[in-house]
């Protein structure tokens, strides 16, 4: 089948992005238009991710749809905002274009200004997509290190767990400030307490999301309690005071898999939910099953 004289337009956002950096899709699409429009190219289609990380191409259905496309030459030219939209990974990004070069479709980025189609431009590329990832990866590490000094401090980092909820405060404490802090949820903690005693009395996990759920209850996230998430509040040292970081290092590629051997624990400026005495009888029953199971 051969190319349509069609052009491609691919964009995409994440939500951080959108939330941090005032991304648009919007304002992708109507650049990428008007771009289409001053050099009379005919837009054959539009691939959209909305709200999608471009870490990896699992899970960006818009782009998997644009490179089967592509496949079948529906299209000559494939033009995005940035090469960034593309990929983040630089190997991800050739890999694309590769793609699209063996299907003899072309691969233009608007804002650097370059194409595919000459050997300075895949050079080009080559260059600026190794840059773009060592830049990434230096802000991915520096980010790193800005949240373990956090933790080493006692200052919590991310989302806060059921109990708890992050206030703003200015530097005397007062509310509404540009800084934060933790502060107790005596609603929600009340029943984080009773996970506990109930844990330190002998019930299972199981048992007490039963119950819990019989009850209406729900997660920090408004879902039915699963086994799971009560074994992740009665482990949490989050709610003894202390300030837990480091668990798990590249979360978003290996999950649990990725426990880290230098996980920080330390004391927490937040206040305590339950006692210490409670906390530790607990670890001990967790530690007894565990080694019942071994």
């Amino acid at each position: 089948m051969e190319n349509t004289a069609g052009v491609a337009i691919y964009a995409r956002v994440s939500t951080e992005e959108q939330a941090e950096h005032g991304y648009s899709i919007d304002a992708q699409l109507d650049t990428l238009r008007n771009y289409c429009k001053l050099y009379d190219k005919v837009i054959f289609d539009e691939y959209v991710d909305r709200g999608v990380s471009g870490k990896s191409m699992d899970g960006r259905f818009e782009l998997q749809r644009m490179l089967s496309d592509a496949k079948e030459r529906r299209f000559s030219e494939v033009v995005v905002w940035k090469f960034n939209r593309l990929a983040r990974k630089n190997i991800d990004l050739l890999h694309i274009v590769d793609l699209l070069e063996k299907n003899n479709v072309a691969f233009r980025s608007f804002s650097e200004n370059f194409e595919t189609g000459t050997p300075m431009g895949r050079f080009a590329l080559q260059m600026m997509g190794a840059v773009g990832e060592l830049e990434r990866n230096t802000i991915v590490e520096n980010v790193k290190m800005g949240h373990k000094q956090r933790a080493k401090t006692g200052k919590h980092n991310g989302q806060v767990p059921l109990g708890y909820k992050i206030q703003k405060v200015d530097e005397h404490g007062n509310p509404y400030g540009r800084d934060t802090k933790v502060v107790v949820v005596e609603e929600e903690a009340s029943l984080v307490r009773r996970i506990f005693e109930m844990y330190a009395g002998g019930r299972g996990l199981k048992s007490i999301a039963n119950e819990l759920n019989q009850e209406g209850h729900r997660t920090k996230r408004k879902k039915p309690f699963s086994t799971t998430a009560i074994k992740n509040i009665v482990t949490n040292p989050m709610f003894v005071g202390k300030i837990r970081y480091n668990r798990y290092e590249n979360w978003s590629e290996k999950r649990r898999r990725g426990q880290s051997d230098n996980e920080i624990i330390a004391e927490g400026l937040h206040p305590a939910i339950i006692s210490e005495e409670l906390w530790e009888k607990v670890q001990f029953l967790q530690r007894k099953k565990l080694n019942s199971r071994l």
